[in-house]
Formats: structure tokens, C-alpha cells, sequence
């Protein structure tokens, strides 16, 4: 018997993305079959869109939320009509990293879970997509799932922040305005940190101060580096978060950090590229540098509590709602994308 049909959007190639028909996904033995509700357009989509990252045809939507429609595993507590959040990455829990607690390192991460003549990218960006039971986290009542679609960007910050080793009265500096940016922002604040937020856009700015922000500053117009002094009696930042994807955005972020203090690169930088560093500084002032990358499934754990406790709370940024129809439009008019999220509704 042939499968009932579903809408997707399917980007299959630079520049091409097409709102089409195609079977629904049959739910293989063991998984959970879930009506998307909430996706939300991350970086990711946008750059394969833009041919950054060239994996297709892709459905894409891995920041995602939605509601269980068929539970095919005895053993799960799941059952059809529950609220939950999609943590769609893949985690072996046998490589060397899972048994670490590090399995967002895992070597089948970006691995495809199954086989398909897609490049699943969380599936969201479809009315329907499958996960493992061990991917799938309830959702309090009180998260909406617009804001739900949110979880993975929390979760990646929480992993993030979690390396900058803060302790209540710190400061730190956020290098970029974007959503990420504002997330570190709000768990920053969150722990009681002081917080200065650096981007040369005025919108954003103005949206991270309404949000909490100590501290904003453009760079285009203020000394960055004499702001983070001015508010840390001349030391520089404890931390400092580089959430915008830009070589001088790296430069700048190494440039704010005090001593004994901890520089994470959360952005990545397409094309790739070298960035200056000083040898002696983070020599003598004992400076720590460190990478971060995805959210452990704890961190994924965490983000759904803090939401459902009203400690974070991320609906402020989400800028739109839109349609599957008009999400080709969107990918086509903003590759870059905006300074919110923008959320899709299959």
C-alpha cells in the first residue's frame, strides 16, 4: 500500500529550494513518528541554501518541535498527542566520546541515522519526521511550541557558557547580537554575571538591551575594548562569547578578555579562515581559548527545564511565524538570514 503523502520543503541546490509533495515517512520499528508543529530557520538551513554547505537534496528544520503521532517501542513512556521537543542528533553511546559525556562529539553525530534519498537535516521543515525515543523530550505546558523550536539554539548556548566556568558577579562580553548572541546573553545573566554585548547592528543591540543587557556597544562607533575596561576597573572581560561568524568578530573577542580569562568561539566562520593570535598575551596573562560545538543531550535535557521554569525565556526572539509555502521565499530573500528567529508552521 502506498504511503499517505506529506508537504516538504526540499532544498535541491544552491539557491533552489521547492514546497513539494512526497510520502510520508513510515516509522521504522523502535521510533516515533511526530507531527511537526514549530521549526525554527537555523544558520545551518540558510548556508546549505546558499551553497555554503552542500548537502542535498535536503529537508532541513532540526531545530524542532512538534506533537508524538505513532509510538512503535514498548518500552517508551511516549504515547500519541504528547508535546515534545526534537533533539535531533545522533549519539552512538559506545564511541569513546559518549562514554566521556561528550556526545555531542559523537563519531556518528552527523552520520545519517537511516537510509534516505534526502539528507535529513531534522526534518522539520516537513509536516512529519522520525526520531528515537531517546531523541524526543516532553514538553512543559507552559512552553509554546514556537518557543519549543528554540530548545536546540538553548541548548547549544548551555553547553557553550557551561565552558566559560562563570561564577556570579562576573562580567562577559558577547562578541554579536544575533539569537545566540542574546541567548548566551540571557543564561549570562541567568548566572549572575554583568553583561556587555558588542555589534555593529543597531537593531540588535537595541533588542539585546530591552532583553537585559548591562552594557551594549557598536564598534563602528565606540572602542569595544575600552567599554569592557571602563566597566571592569581596566581588566577586561572574565569571559568573553564570540557569537558572530566574522574574522574581526574573533579578533575583537581576543582582544576583550582579561587576565586568567576564557575566550569560547561559539561561531563558526564560513569560508574558513586564519585569525592573528598573541602568543605572549595568553601566555602570560594565562588566557584559556576553547571551541564549542552542538549541545549534549543533557544540555538538551536542561534547556527544555530552564524553559518550562520561566527562567529563559526565548519567545522574544522569534521575529515571524510563516508557512511551509512561504519558506522558499524566506530562504531566497534572507540567505544570511535576521536578527530573530523566524519559526515555520508546516
Amino acid at each position: 500500500m502506498k504511503a499517505e503523502p506529506m508537504r516538504a520543503v526540499v532544498i535541491s541546490g544552491p539557491g533552489v529550494a521547492t514546497l513539494e509533495h512526497i510520502e510520508r515517512w513510515t516509522p521504522l520499528p523502535g521510533e516515533v513518528l511526530v507531527r511537526c508543529a514549530a521549526a525554527a530557520i537555523c544558520t545551518t538551513e540558510r548556508r546549505v541554501f546558499s551553497g555554503d554547505l552542500p548537502y542535498y537534496p535536503a529537508i532541513g528544520g532540526h531545530e524542532v518541535a512538534g506533537v508524538v503521532e505513532q509510538v512503535d517501542d514498548d518500552q517508551s513512556d511516549l504515547k500519541p498527542g504528547d508535546r515534545v521537543a526534537l533533539d535531533g542528533a545522533n549519539r552512538c553511546r559506545r564511541c569513546y566520546y559518549c562514554i566521556k559525556g561528550r556526545d555531542n562529539l559523537c563519531v556518528d553525530f552527523f552520520k545519517p541515522r537511516k537510509e534516505s534519498r534526502y539528507v535529513m537535516i531534522g526534518g522539520g521543515f516537513a509536516e512529519y519526521t522520525t526520531a528515537l525515543p531517546s531523541q524526543v523530550l516532553k514538553l512543559p505546558d507552559s512552553v509554546s511550541m514556537e518557543q519549543a523550536s528554540l530548545m536546540e539554539p538553548l541548548a547549544c548556548c548551555i553547553n557553550s557558557l557551561k565552558k566559560a566556568h562563570l561564577t556570579s558577579g562576573d562580567t562577559v562580553a558577547v562578541v554579536g547580537a544575533g539569537t545566540m548572541g542574546a541567548i548566551h546573553m540571557l543564561l549570562a545573566k541567568h548566572l549572575g554575571a554583568k553583561t556587555i554585548v558588542s555589534d555593529v547592528d543597531e537593531q540588535r543591540l537595541q533588542l539585546v538591551k530591552e532583553l537585559g543587557a548591562d552594557v551594549i556597544v557598536n564598534p563602528a562607533v565606540d572602542d569595544p575594548v575600552q567599554v569592557v575596561k571602563d566597566h571592569t576597573e581596566g581588566r577586561g572581560a572574565d569571559a568573553v562569547i564570540v557569537a558572530a561568524s566574522t574574522k574581526k568578530g574573533g579578533e575583537q573577542g581576543l582582544l576583550l578578555v582579561g587576565p586568567a580569562g576564557r575566550v569560547i568561539f561559539y561561531a563558526s566562520l564560513y569560508p574558513k579562515g586564519m585569525i592573528d593570535l598573541d602568543w605572549n598575551r595568553i601566555h602570560y596573562q594565562e588566557i584559556s581559548i576553547s571551541g564549542t560545538e552542538g549541545c549534549t543531550h543533557k544540555d538538551f535535557q536542561e534547556a527544555v527545564e530552564l524553559a518550562g521554569s520561566g527562567a529563559i525565556n526565548v519567545g522574544p526572539l522569534i521575529s515571524r511565524v510563516i508557512t511551509l509555502e512561504e519558506l522558499p521565499g524566506e530562504l531566497a530573500s534572507k540567505p544570511a538570514g535576521e536578527t530573530q528567529r523566524v519559526v515555520v508552521k508546516p
